[in-house]
Order: structure tokens, then C-alpha cells, then sequence
């Protein structure tokens, strides 16, 4: 069975002998566009379509429509492409003018590799036979007259007359005499002409006679003298394709606009000096809000992440990634993305590893929790260790960003483990940048681990022989002063404090004064709640000399203090605290 499911049809594809439907491939449902040709009622232009799926079988180019399948029976016959959309549904749109101009760069493009680099005349370059994929670019298909001369019957030379409307678009020699003249002159003087009728319907819609393209109309007036020389009633003085396209890309030519220069920089990147490719990227970053989104996203992007996957575009490339991704869906991301970006974690490139820190923040919420625990945290943990302070310095910082993502098993024993060996650092900014971490990541910590590990943590780090560490500890004892107990406080917490009272450093000495008030107060807090005293009064059970039981109580500060004077003074009158004599030894 065809392992496709045809789908609704485009009813504003027309002018061909194709019927073209939206499809799907069975197997996992991605969309795909499928032309079909009915060899019952069109039996008198089969070799056209016969021609057309050989042709697509058998070449291929950047710039043509791809093919993915095809499958040829006694009623029909089917060629899969890759999903696209008529041009003409796009020009009612106002398509973007930049899309047009790389629209018709690329048909250039492709004409000139079809006519001089493999001697094949397409013979059918109209509006129908241009198709647009969901990145704006435009992709050439149309083969139905697409011979070399070469072949022992060109279908161009005896059906190509059978195309809808070949008439209106032949050039003037053909119309003059037959589709056989094409033969006599060279092979792109035919397409020429036939990109020529393209331009102008681009910019102008349809005609209904030759006459009406001699008047550019809309055509861009840098663009319109080229043009004319197109249209030269004598196929011997018409340029190739290819002299229009040179003429285009020289400087202040009609093809050098930014966007056109951006793609042929993308296409080429592997190739381009380092320097070249850093201009490029700066300048890019700058660019991109300029572009149509489905560009960027669907050409830019791809570019950009295999550049930076294969090596070739290095950290820069990484800053215009995330920044196009922004505007992507969850799949989107997922699949353009995602992947690349955790293949990148474990590179061993310090520079991409330390791009990608600096960055976290710009798409570390587009991936998910699992992602980011199983495998993005393990290859950032490394930079922890890592020998270069300042991608341990970055690994800190990105642990506020990537925080909320982490499972409490991974918070609770692997990042602590990792930020414990940090407070030990050679590096003072990285210790005090730990302590800092450690005081704003609290939040996350279990309630039993907070005061086990946050207690001796920020302590050891008041002792740390640098002033801003111990600053650093001292605020974040007092940011997290809601974490402690009492028995913290009072026996671990305000001792250290207190030797910062006398500290070296003004600095110190302010902030531990603070922090020493605040930690007065919560512990006056936790103890209003606690008894005025803790001895219990004993109950002897004797009676009274007035036959009752004494009441118990428990003795207040002014009893017990009455009793002790009582005593003393009662020892005193009866003089048992008088000194005894001493007896002399015999």
C-alpha cells in the first residue's frame, strides 16, 4: 500500500496538469504535499507527466522541490515532495519584498546550474511551477518538459505545446515556428525568456500577451534594465540566466540586500575565516528582528545549529540561536534546539562551555526537568572542578538559573557536595560567590539539611581570610535567619558572629552588627515561648501541722533568693559558720 495518506487539495494550484493535495506520511504523520497526475483523463499528456517523475527520480539540487517518493499505477501517478505551498498563494499575501528578491535568486540559481552545468532546458519556469517551503524559500518543480538534448526523444521539442497556457508563455521564436526550434539555439534562451515572464508576474500579476512585458511596472528600477535584456525578441542576443544573476550580486547590484547576503554567508559558514565569521555574527544579532519570523526560524536557525553542532560556528553562534528560539513552540524547541544544546554541555570546547553559562538564562525554562537532571546537570557539574577559574565561577552563577529545574535529590546531595568543595577554593571571588549561592538556593534546601549543612557552611566562611567572603557569609546568615532553631542560634550562630564584632575590616565589623540585631531579635522571638523556668516544684505528700497537705509550688526568682539569704542568716546567729579552733598537735 502507499505508505502516504493524500489529504485535502489545494484548489488554488491550477494552470498544470497536476493536482496538488496536502499529505501525510503513515509511518509517524509528518506532512509532506503530493502532486497527482490522472492518467485516465489526461492520457493525451502522460509523456509530460512520465517525464516529470523521471526527472524527479533522477536530479537533484539544492533549489528544487525535493522528492521523497513516488509510485506510478494503471490510474495515477504520485510524487511525494517535501511540504510546500504554490507561489501564487503567497503573492496574494504581500509577500515580504526581500522573500521575493532570494525567491527569485534561487530560481536564478538553480536555471543556471540546470542550462549550463547540466545542460538541461526546464522549459516551463512560470508562477505554477515555483513553490515556497515553510522557510520562504522558493523551490523549482514544473519537470514536465525538462530535456537535455541530449536524449534520444526530448519530450520539450514534441509535447511541451500539451503544458496549460504554453502558448502565452512561449518565447517569440516558438511561437513563430514550433516547440522543435529550441534546438537551434542555445539552451538557456529559452529559460531566459521564461524567467523573465516570472519577474513579471511577481511583481504584477499575470498577463494575457507577450506585449504587456515590456512594461516592468512594479519591477525595482535597479532591477528593471536586466530584465529587458531578457526579454530580447532574438534568442542569439538574449543572456543566460546566469549573466543576470552575476549582474545581480555585484556591488549595490539588485541582490545585494541584507537578507540574501545573510543566506549566502549561512550556505558557505564551514568555509568563511574565523574573523569573517565573528563580523558576520555580531552583525547578525543585530539583523534578526528584521527578518520575517518563519526565515529565521526555518532557514537561519538550522543554519546556525549545525554550524554550531559541526564545529565551524564556535561560542558566538550561540547568542542568535537562543535569541531565534524564543520565538519557537514547545515541539519546535524540542526538535530544533534541545538536543543540540545537551550535546553541547559535554563538549570539551571550554569555549562553547562557558557560552553556554553565560546563556542558561535565555533558554534553560524551554527544557524540561528530566532533560536537565539526567543530562544537562551532569556535564555542567564538571565545571565545578574544571582547572579554569573562570568557568567555575560561571558553573556558580549558573546554579541560581538552573535551580528551580533540579530535583531535590540532586539539590540536597549532589550540588551541595560540589558547593562545599568550592568554599575551599584558591580562587577568593569563587569562595565568596559560593557562599553567596549557598545563602540564595536556602530556600530549596530541606528543612533537616539546612541547618546540618547552611550552619557550618556560612561559620567556616567568617573565618575565610577574605573581606568580602566573610561579608558574603555574614548576609547570608542573615538573608536565611528564618532557617535556624533556637540551640543554632544561640550556641553556634551568635558565638561566630560576635568574633566578627572585632573584625580587621570596617566592612566586616558593620554587616556583623546587623546580622548579630537580627539574630537578637528572632531568638528573643523563639523564647517568649518557652517557660519562666524549668525546675518543677516536688510534691512530698506530708501533711501540714494543720492536718493538710502543703500545696506545691513551683518557686519564683524573689523564694528561692529569700531562701538562700534565710539560710545564711540563720547560720550566722547560731554561729555554725563561725571558724573552728585548731587544736595544737601534741
Amino acid at each position: 500500500p502507499f505508505p502516504y495518506n493524500i489529504g485535502e487539495r489545494v484548489d488554488s494550484f491550477d494552470s498544470t496538469i497536476w493536482a496538488l493535495h496536502k499529505g501525510t506520511k503513515r509511518e509517524d504523520g509528518s506532512p509532506v504535499s503530493i502532486l497527482c497526475f490522472d492518467c485516465v483523463r489526461q492520457k493525451d499528456k502522460l509523456p509530460l507527466a512520465r517525464n516529470a517523475f523521471k526527472k524527479f527520480r533522477t536530479i537533484r539540487h539544492p533549489d528544487l522541490i525535493k522528492y521523497i517518493d513516488g509510485v506510478e499505477t494503471e490510474s495515477y501517478i504520485y510524487i511525494v515532495t517535501d511540504a510546500v505551498t504554490p507561489l501564487q498563494d503567497h503573492l496574494r499575501s504581500n509577500l515580504d519584498p526581500n522573500l521575493i528578491r532570494w525567491g527569485l535568486y534561487k530560481v536564478a540559481n538553480v536555471l543556471k546550474f540546470l542550462t549550463v552545468d547540466a545542460s538541461f532546458i526546464h522549459g516551463n519556469i512560470r508562477i505554477s511551477s515555483i513553490f515556497i517551503t515553510k522557510s520562504g524559500e522558493w523551490k523549482v518543480g514544473g519537470f514536465e518538459a525538462l530535456s537535455s538534448l541530449k536524449e534520444e526523444q526530448p519530450i520539450i521539442l514534441t509535447f511541451a505545446g500539451l503544458i496549460p497556457d504554453s502558448n502565452r508563455y512561449a518565447p517569440p521564436e516558438v511561437r513563430k515556428s514550433s516547440w522543435n526550434i529550441v534546438k537551434n539555439f542555445e539552451l538557456w534562451s529559452t529559460d531566459t525568456w521564461h524567467f523573465a515572464c516570472l519577474i513579471y508576474e511577481v511583481y504584477n500579476g499575470t498577463f494575457s500577451n507577450p506585449e504587456q512585458l515590456s512594461i516592468p511596472g512594479n519591477i525595482p528600477a535597479e532591477m528593471a534594465p536586466f530584465y529587458k535584456n531578457l526579454l530580447r525578441p532574438d534568442p542569439k542576443s538574449r543572456p543566460s540566466v546566469g549573466d543576470f544573476l552575476d549582474k545581480g550580486l555585484q556591488a549595490r547590484g539588485f541582490f545585494q540586500n541584507d537578507l540574501i547576503q545573510v543566506v549566502l554567508f549561512l550556505e558557505n559558514f564551514s568555509v568563511k575565516e574565523p574573523l569573517a565569521r565573528d563580523t558576520f555574527l555580531r552583525k547578525l544579532d543585530m539583523q534578526i528582528d528584521r527578518f520575517p519570523k518563519e526565515f529565521c526560524k526555518y532557514k537561519v536557525l538550522p543554519e546556525l545549529v549545525h554550524a554550531l553542532e559541526y564545529g565551524s560556528g564556535g561560542a558566538k553562534v550561540l547568542a542568535p540561536i537562543i535569541k531565534i528560539g524564543s520565538d519557537l513552540e514547545e515541539q519546535e524547541y524540542e526538535a530544533l534546539i534541545s538536543n543540540v544544546l545537551v550535546k553541547m554541555f559535554a563538549s570539551t570546547d571550554r569555549t562553547i562551555r562557558l557560552s553556554l553559562l553565560e546563556n542558561l538564562g535565555g533558554f534553560i525554562d524551554r527544557i524540561n526537568k528530566k532533560i536537565v537532571n539526567e543530562k544537562i546537570f551532569p556535564s555542567m557539574a564538571l565545571g565545578f572542578t574544571d582547572t579554569a577559574p573562570i568557568i567555575r565561577e560561571w558553573t556558580v552563577k549558573s546554579v541560581l538559573l538552573i535551580i528551580g529545574k533540579l530535583s531535590d535529590r540532586v539539590i540536597n546531595f549532589d550540588l551541595l557536595k560540589y558547593l562545599g568543595k568550592l568554599q575551599t577554593d584558591e580562587e577568593p571571588g569563587i569562595r565568596t560567590n559560593t557562599v553567596i549561592c549557598l545563602g540564595k538556593i536556602a530556600k530549596y534546601l530541606n528543612d533537616g539539611t539546612k541547618g546540618k549543612i547552611l550552619v557550618p557552611a556560612f561559620t567556616r566562611s567568617l573565618r575565610d581570610p577574605f573581606a568580602h567572603a566573610r561579608v558574603a557569609s555574614l548576609m547570608a546568615l542573615n538573608a536565611t535567619s528564618e532557617s535556624y532553631d533556637k540551640g543554632d542560634i544561640a550556641s553556634r550562630i551568635i558565638p561566630c558572629i560576635s568574633l566578627t564584632l572585632i573584625d580587621t575590616e570596617k566592612i566586616v565589623r558593620v554587616q556583623a552588627m546587623k546580622t548579630l540585631e537580627t539574630f537578637t531579635k528572632r531568638i528573643e522571638k523563639l523564647v517568649e515561648s518557652m517557660p519562666d523556668s524549668a525546675i518543677v516544684a516536688e510534691t512530698t505528700g506530708r501533711e501540714s501541722p494543720s492536718g493538710r497537705a502543703a500545696t506545691p509550688s513551683t518557686p519564683s526568682s524573689e523564694t528561692w533568693a529569700g531562701w538562700a539569704v534565710s539560710s545564711i542568716t540563720k547560720k550566722l546567729v547560731t554561729g555554725e559558720m563561725q571558724p573552728q579552733a585548731v587544736s595544737p598537735q601534741p
